[in-house]
C-alpha cells in the first residue's frame, strides 16, 4: 500500500532543490511511504550525497578557537573504527533517525550522551578500587542524597562533540539493519520468532568519519577525564547498537594539523637573518609582534596570530613567557588584540 506524506506542490521544490539540510529532509522529505521501503531508501541515498559546506566549515573552525585555551579546555579527535548510530530514536516517520545539528546540518553526538558513556564505563570499571565513587563522583557529579540533598555538580563539562570536516569523507552513509522477525517485534513478541521467517532489509542511516570531543573544567582533572572518555569510546562505544559493533572508535586520538601560516615562516626568516638572533629568539620578540601588528589585511592577521599562539604554546609560553622584557612586550600586543 502507497501513501502520500507530501504534498503535490511541495513535491516539485524538494527534487528541483540543488541542496538541502540534512535534518530537513529526514523529517519532512519522504514523498510516499510503499510497503518495501523503496522511496525511504532513495531519501536516505539523497541525504547521504550531502556534502559538508564552507558555513560548517567556518562555524567548526570558529569552534576549535573557542576552545583552544589549554587551561580550560581539553579537545580529542577521535576516528569511527565503526559506523555510528546517534539518534536513532527521533526517525519520526522515516522510522530512522540522526542528531543532526539544527543550525548547520552536521552530524554531532549530543555532549549529554557522551557524559553518560563515560560516566557508566568508569564507574562499572573502577566499582571495586579505592576512592572510585569518590573520584567519579567529583568528575560528572552525583544525585540527591539524604546526606547531600542539592546533590553534586560534577567538575567536568562534556560539550557536544562535533563532526570533523574531512576532504575525503561525506558524514552521512546508508547501512542495511535486517530484521529477521519482522512479527516478533512488530508485534511486541506476541508472535513466536521461528527460524521460517522471512529476513527484511531495513535501511538505515548512519555516520562515519571523525569526532571532536571537547571537554572542559579545571586543568587537575581534565588530563584523567580525557583519558577515562577515549577508554570508554574505544571499548564500549557511542550512540545505538553498541552490542552489535557499532560506535566505537579508535584508541588513538588523532593528531589535528596545527595552524599554519607562510606569512609568520618568511617574517622570522627576514628578521633573523638580518640580526644575530635566532629563529626561536625571533619567535618570542619584540620585532615579530610589532610587524604582526602592522598586518592590515584582517584574514591574514588572524591566521598568523593563530600559527604564533600555537607555536608558543607547544613551548609553554603563552601562560608564562619566558624571561625577558621583549617577549614579555610581545605578550602585551598579542593580549591587547585579542581582547577588541
Amino acid at each position: 500500500m502507497r501513501t502520500q506524506l507530501m504534498r503535490s506542490r511541495l513535491r516539485q521544490v524538494y527534487r528541483d532543490a540543488a541542496d538541502a539540510h540534512p535534518g530537513l529532509l529526514l523529517q519532512h522529505g519522504l514523498k510516499m511511504h510503499d510497503e518495501d521501503g523503496a522511496n525511504k531508501t532513495e531519501l536516505i541515498e539523497r541525504v547521504c550525497k550531502t556534502d559538508m559546506g564552507d558555513l560548517y566549515r567556518g562555524a567548526y573552525k570558529r569552534w576549535r578557537e573557542a576552545t583552544s585555551d589549554k587551561s580550560r579546555f581539553r579537545s580529542t579527535t577521535l576516528q569511527l573504527k565503526t559506523r555510528l548510530f546517534a539518534g536513532l530514536a527521533g526517525g519520526g516517520m522515516l522510522e530512522t533517525g540522526c542528531a543532526i545539528s539544527h543550525s548547520y546540518g552536521a552530524p554531532y553526538i549530543p555532549g549529554s550522551s557522551v557524559k553518560g558513556v563515560v560516566n557508566a564505563h568508569v564507574r562499572e570499571k573502577f566499582r571495586n578500587a579505592d576512592n572510585g565513587d569518590a573520584i567519579c563522583n567529583e568528575i560528572f557529579g552525583a544525585p540527591a542524597t539524604e546526606g547531600r540533598p542539592a546533590g553534586l555538580a560534577g567538575l567536568v563539562s562534556f560539550h557536544d562533540a562535533w563532526w570533523t570536516p574531512n576532504s575525503d569523507q561525506r558524514p552521512f552513509v546508508l547501512e542495511v539493519v535486517t530484521t529477521h522477525h519482522p512479527e516478533y517485534y512488530g508485534k511486541d513478541g506476541k508472535v513466536p520468532a521461528t527460524d521460517f521467517d522471512s529476513p527484511v532489509p531495513n535501511a538505515q542511516i548512519a555516520v562515519q568519519g571523525r569526532f571532536l570531543f571537547v571537554l572542559e573544567g579545571p586543568p587537575a582533572w581534565l588530563d584523567l577525564a580525557e583519558q577515562m572518555l577515549v577508554d570508554a569510546l574505544s571499548s564500549r562505544g557511542a550512540g545505538a547498537k553498541t552490542r552489535s559493533g557499532y560506535g566505537l572508535f579508535e584508541p588513538m586520538a588523532v593528531v589535528e594539523p596545527e595552524p599554519s601560516c607562510a606569512w609568520v615562516d618568511e617574517t622570522i626568516a627576514g628578521l633573523s637573518s638580518g640580526h644575530t638572533s635566532t629563529e626561536e629568539q625571533t619567535l618570542r620578540g619584540r620585532r615579530l609582534a610589532k610587524a604582526w601588528a602592522e598586518i592590515a589585511d584582517p584574514a591574514l592577521k588572524k591566521e598568523a596570530y593563530q600559527d604564533i599562539r600555537s607555536r608558543w604554546e607547544k613551548n609553554g609560553w603563552w601562560e608564562t613567557p619566558p624571561p625577558g622584557r621583549a617577549a614579555r612586550d610581545a605578550k602585551v600586543i598579542y593580549d591587547e588584540w585579542e581582547g577588541d
